[in-house]
């Protein structure tokens, strides 16, 4: 269960403010140190860009362990939100995969109505699972024994329709979801739809497929939104900017000092400056100590 300053304590305390949780997406303890720098206290972790980093794609081949591994990274500086996929199985792997988010540092995750394997719900036409089957999800979570907010994703709208994402959001949120998050949303008229319909905090997702329209803190406020998302874009920046930077080695151009961030900063956001402290602060030690010999079995002579 949460402490008083566990990550879901933090969470529900930015939640009841007035502003708008801005979340970005990081994939690795650099971006989430970049983040936290930034200001941001909350970060999210997808599903697909903790796979891309890993190298392979969103079809339910990331691992548990993989993104337990990613959380406990990015948690070091900042609270994870979590992309759960499905929950990697049954009842009962969702609740090992709950405990196991807790016990990675995690603030939040979101559960989703697609069916198992799924894929990224912008590459795939496969129809959601009865609503019966999710709020089992739903309920497995909820019994995990953690404290985790726990947020309900749909993806029908990309396969049925508003109607039916905003129905199905509505009963997910009296199955006792503390947020719900309809994916796909093409506008900001449909989103408020959603906030209008559901009675449940609302958490909208930025797309990293360009789909869905971006929304300021202000317009997000305006409508009711408790949480934005970016789940992909800085990942897709940094590959950008790598890929600029290889395309200039490849032809023997030298990188300009813009192009990187320096050395000693880089360094330092992987922790160099509180590790050497933490070794200078130790009790210093002198020569060493003569042992006792022993003799022959272990007896002191």
């Amino acid at each position: 269960m949460a402490t008083e300053d566990s990550a879901p304590t933090r969470l529900r305390d930015r939640l009841r403010t007035a502003a708008p949780v801005v979340a970005p997406g990081v994939t690795d303890g650099i971006a989430a140190a970049l983040a936290a720098a930034a200001g941001f206290a909350t970060v999210y972790v997808s599903g697909a860009g903790t796979a891309a980093a890993r190298g392979v794609p969103d079809m339910s081949i990331l691992s548990l362990p993989e993104l337990v591994d990613a959380v406990r990274v990015v948690s070091a500086h900042a609270d994870p939100v979590v992309d759960l996929d499905t929950g990697f199985g049954g009842a009962a792997a969702i609740r090992r995969a709950m405990r196991d988010m807790a016990g990675a540092g995690a603030a939040a995750v979101h559960i989703e109505d697609q069916p198992f394997p799924r894929r990224c719900g912008y590459l795939t036409a496969e129809t959601c699972v009865p609503v019966a089957d999710m709020l089992r999800r739903l309920d497995a979570a909820q019994a995990s024994g953690t404290d985790l907010v726990v947020v309900a994703r749909t993806d029908a709208l990309l396969t049925a329709g508003l109607d039916e994402a905003i129905a199905r959001a509505a009963a997910y949120a009296r199955a006792g979801a503390e947020m719900v998050f309809v994916n796909g949303l093409r506008t900001l008229d449909e989103l408020r739809a959603v906030r209008a319909a559901v009675d449940a905090p609302v958490l909208y997702n930025v797309s990293g497929s360009d789909r869905s329209p971006w929304l300021t803190r202000a317009q997000a406020s305006d409508i009711g939104v408790a949480m934005v998302i970016h789940p992909i874009q800085a990942a897709r920046a940094a590959a950008n900017a790598v890929r600029r930077y290889l395309a200039d080695l490849a032809t023997d151009v030298a990188p300009s000092a813009d192009q990187m961030v320096r050395f000693e900063d880089y360094m330092r956001l992987a922790g160099w400056d509180e590790a050497a402290a933490f070794e200078q602060g130790l009790p210093a030690r002198g020569e060493d100590p003569v042992l006792p010999s022993t003799a022959p079995g272990g007896a002191a002579r």
